[in-house]
């Protein structure tokens, strides 16, 4: 299952833990995807199917 999650604002949503921007202090979770403000390297390292998830 993948995890949402998101640090102190004006983080975004990430997903995939391998991204760079991924956050150490988590402020946030969701098990459903939100529909805004998604991390844009998770959504490029999900495109190319390298994204490690929890």
């Amino acid at each position: 299952m993948v995890e949402y999650v998101q640090g102190t604002p004006p983080d975004r949503w990430h997903w995939c833990k391998n991204c760079t921007q991924y956050p150490l202090g988590i402020d946030k979770r969701h098990s459903k995807r939100p529909e805004y403000d998604l991390c844009d390297q998770c959504k490029k390292l999900e495109k190319k199917q390298v994204c490690v998830s929890c």
